[in-house]
């Protein structure tokens, strides 16, 4: 048997639902509405044919394939992978985890050369922290500063590594010394790729770099 519960009850919070906020849940909720008909329609229109490996990761890119191969006009899409928090035994861990990344990247970058989309894609991965350098107690580490940005796409004017490796030398406290701020990659894709000023977003003009 299935049951619903709902409370309802009038406090200080409800008498903000005035006319205008309820016309404005309403759009809203119908403009949303329409979006998922929108997605739900024009993804039909294409089926994925590429081999991805059969994790979450490899799904949530091949959901993105149909997306853009089907013509969505949506020029940003987001997923993520989990498990890179090594504080225990990093190195089976962290083997598995960049093995299941780099399996469903290559599919998708593969698919979309196939498909004629690669030059129109621009791939970026990114952590929102980095490694310490030392190992624990635990045969892992635990969280560092600087910290590695992948980007793939066949329009690149720089392929490989762009800056020099990291001095183990010379440390901050026991972290890696970053050599490019973060903010000066997204001004790049902001002013080259999507067309944007980069201040508009950054609440600051940072120069960008030459890999577009």
């Amino acid at each position: 048997m299935n049951q619903t519960f709902g409370y309802y009850a009038h406090d200080h919070a409800s008498d903000d639902l005035n006319e205008d906020n309820l016309g404005y849940l309403y759009k809203t909720m119908i403009e949303t509405y329409s979006s998922a008909d929108y997605i739900r329609n024009t993804s039909k229109t294409y089926k994925v044919t590429a081999d991805y490996p059969a994790t979450q990761l490899g799904n949530q890119l091949k959901t993105i394939s149909k997306f853009i191969n089907s013509g969505l006009q949506t020029r940003v899409y987001y997923v993520s992978l989990s498990g890179f928090d090594t504080h225990v035994g990093q190195l089976n861990q962290q083997s598995r985890q960049l093995k299941v990344y780099a399996d469903a990247v290559a599919a998708f970058v593969k698919d979309l050369k196939q498909t004629g989309k690669l030059d129109d894609t621009l791939v970026m991965s990114f952590s929102e922290f980095g490694r310490r350098v030392e190992q624990n107690a635990s045969n892992g580490t635990d969280h560092g500063t600087a910290n590695n940005i992948l980007i793939y796409g066949s329009t690149l004017k720089k392929a490989g590594i762009y800056n020099p490796a990291p001095n183990l030398a010379t440390l901050d406290n026991g972290d890696l010394k970053y050599e490019i701020d973060f903010r000066s990659v997204y001004a790049t894709l902001l002013d080259k790729w999507l067309d944007i000023n980069n201040s508009q977003v950054l609440n600051e003009n940072f120069a960008g770099l030459g890999f577009i």
